[in-house]
């Protein structure tokens, strides 16, 4: 196992994924409404999650078919499927898995967890791509590479090209950097006997 200096402790409960491939940002924090208004005099609403940190997520108008609007004000936890680009940062607009009732105390950058193939390993840029792929019975339909970006100590620690992880880190939702702090070894559904 590779770890790195200690941070300020994440609001999370641990994650265990079995051998199923995942990638997961686990946030808190309120749910508010922005409207903006177009020339034409049209008032269009949007729904935000702000974290303690000042940032924020989208949030769909509805969620399970209840009206988002029923939540404005309400502290949540939310759990989004994230997505990064050719520049290894955040997607702008990641998708709502899961909301509940908070659990911790919303310090700290939001939790990220993912389970994968290491795809490419860059250590002059300090990044590292994890592949993840379509489980059995699972919503996933395409495999996708997460660029997620550790200090060197972590890198040179890493298993080979082609080894399953399991991942914890930070969203970096400033930044929109997904930082690595923790890799271990894990074994995946459709490792070789």
């Amino acid at each position: 196992m590779v770890t790195t200096p200690p941070s300020p402790p994440l609001s999370r409960v641990p994650i265990r994924f079995g051998a199923h491939y995942a990638a997961v940002v686990i946030v808190e924090g309120q749910v508010f409404v922005k409207e903006s208004q177009a020339p034409n005099g049209q008032v269009y609403t949007f729904y935000r999650l702000r974290l303690a940190d000042g940032s924020f997520l989208r949030l769909p108008r509805a969620y399970r078919g209840r009206p988002m609007a029923g939540l404005v004000g309400a502290y949540i936890r939310g759990t989004f499927w994230p997505r990064t680009n050719g520049q290894g940062l955040l997607e702008k607009f990641l998708r709502l898995g899961r909301i509940g009732a908070p659990k911790g105390d919303s310090k700290g950058h939001p939790f990220m967890a993912a389970q994968g193939r290491v795809a490419f390993v860059d250590r002059e840029e300090g990044r590292f791509g994890l592949e993840v792929r379509p489980n059995p019975k699972g919503r996933l339909k395409e495999p996708f590479t997460l660029t997620l970006w550790a200090p060197l100590s972590l890198l040179e620690g890493l298993p080979p090209v082609g080894s399953g992880v399991y991942v914890e880190g930070e969203a970096r939702l400033k930044t929109r950097r997904l930082v690595a702090k923790k890799v271990e070894p894990a074994r995946l559904w459709d490792d070789p006997s």
